[in-house]
């Protein structure tokens, strides 16, 4: 809970640690595999009950709600000024409660189908999607959020009812709450709809499966060709992520190192950024960040451009070009402080914050401890790294460009 008086907005989040990623499970004793887009189909199946759409429900009560699958879990959430409490006990019913039905699986399996195909004509979507899946040989991360064709096709009712009951267990839920309202009277009304639901069952013995993943890149290059007028590029380094038994500061403190060397080398004040940019090869689409979970960790940097491979091939003997430099303390110290203004910044969003609160709560992570791990980083730590993941053989780039 996190309370900030004065403020007029209210938000809660109500998440599951569900996503693409998890597959493969082992759930009371027993091995599941389930179709890519499966916890995306949950999500939309979640909006259904038995008064109706859920998202008409939380609209006549004032406040606006919404969810989201990522490859790591699914969150549900709403924002307003008025009826908290009713739209609380609302949150908390719909992601505990499920009334799946043949039909509705049926009658939503077709509006995911056409969401679907609203993707295949998203270069953005391609150019990531198709970086993933040759980044990654066997890791789970490479598989499609919202899935595919013929995978949501063989979505059954059973299977989301398992997956229901497995991952939407409080056990494996996170649930966050900002704004001006008394932290225990929160507490104790989600706890009263948790029995009132009968959600207090113990919870299943749940163990994700992940295969072993090697350390290169499965495909150096990928490209594909859709009708669109200028190219999108991505270039990609795979990083071997910190394992999972170390402490969680070793990975929150590596991924925050990592996006202070990838601001150094790519930030819009970097050096390389400003020549590709003078050479009209990168816009205002251009980014760069660092992402890591449980078995992955890679940077991902790029945009559209009017060349993908001119772009992208400027962008790898740019960093090869900077090894032997390495990262300048000052420049290490600089990206620290500008680090720790964008984070102070996100106690000005409700919604923000509170989304990064349950991400990384779902790691194991306290948010808050950010500007502490950020102050005890080292520069030498910092080019350690830049040394150990910038190489070579860890980048793997894809295109998408203009063509039938």
């Amino acid at each position: 809970m996190w309370r900030r008086k004065g403020f007029y907005n209210r938000h809660a989040s109500f998440a599951a640690r569900f996503g693409a990623m998890d597959a493969l499970f082992e759930a009371d004793g027993r091995v599941w595999e389930v179709p890519d887009g499966t916890a995306h189909f949950l999500e939309h199946m979640a909006f259904e009950t038995s008064k109706g759409s859920a998202l008409g429900l939380f609209s006549r009560l004032g406040v606006r709600a919404n969810a989201f699958t990522s490859h790591t879990s699914t969150a549900y959430y709403f924002s307003g000024t008025d009826n908290f409490w009713p739209a609380l006990r609302q949150l908390v019913e719909l992601v505990v409660t499920s009334r799946l039905t043949p039909k509705g699986v049926d009658d939503e399996r077709r509006v995911i189908s056409q969401e679907i195909r609203m993707y295949e004509d998203s270069p953005e979507a391609k150019v990531f999607e198709e970086l993933l899946a040759a980044m990654y040989r066997s890791h789970p991360i490479r598989r499609r959020i919202a899935g595919t064709l013929d995978s949501v096709a063989s979505v059954t009712p059973d299977t989301l009812l398992r997956c229901h009951r497995t991952f939407y267990h409080p056990s494996n839920l996170v649930f966050v709450a900002a704004g001006d309202v008394e932290p225990c009277r929160v507490f104790d009304t989600v706890a009263a709809e948790l029995v009132r639901l009968g959600a207090d069952r113990p919870g299943p013995g749940l163990r994700r499966l992940y295969p072993d993943e090697p350390a290169l890149p499965a495909r150096p290059r990928v490209s594909r060709a859709m009708p669109v007028k200028r190219p999108s590029f991505l270039v990609g380094f795979k990083d071997s992520p910190v394992g999972s038994g170390s402490p969680h500061d070793a990975s929150f403190g590596r991924e925050i190192t990592l996006n202070l060397v990838v601001e150094a080398l790519l930030g819009p004040a970097s050096g390389l950024y400003d020549s590709l940019y003078r050479d009209g090869l990168v816009d205002d689409s251009f980014s760069a960040r660092y992402t890591c979970g449980s078995g992955f960790g890679h940077v991902v940097a790029g945009g559209t451009t009017r060349d993908a491979e001119v772009s992208s091939e400027r962008l790898l003997e740019g960093i090869s070009r900077l090894r032997p430099k390495g990262i300048e303390r000052a420049d290490f110290e600089r990206k620290r402080r500008k680090a720790l203004g964008q984070f102070l910044g996100l106690f000005d969003s409700l919604e923000g914050l509170a989304t990064l609160l349950i991400i990384y709560r779902m790691r194991g992570i306290d948010l808050l401890e950010y500007p502490r791990v950020l102050g005890a980083l080292a520069a030498e730590e910092a080019e350690r790294t830049f040394q150990e993941l910038f190489r070579p053989e860890q980048a793997c780039v894809s295109a998408v460009v203009p063509g039938e």
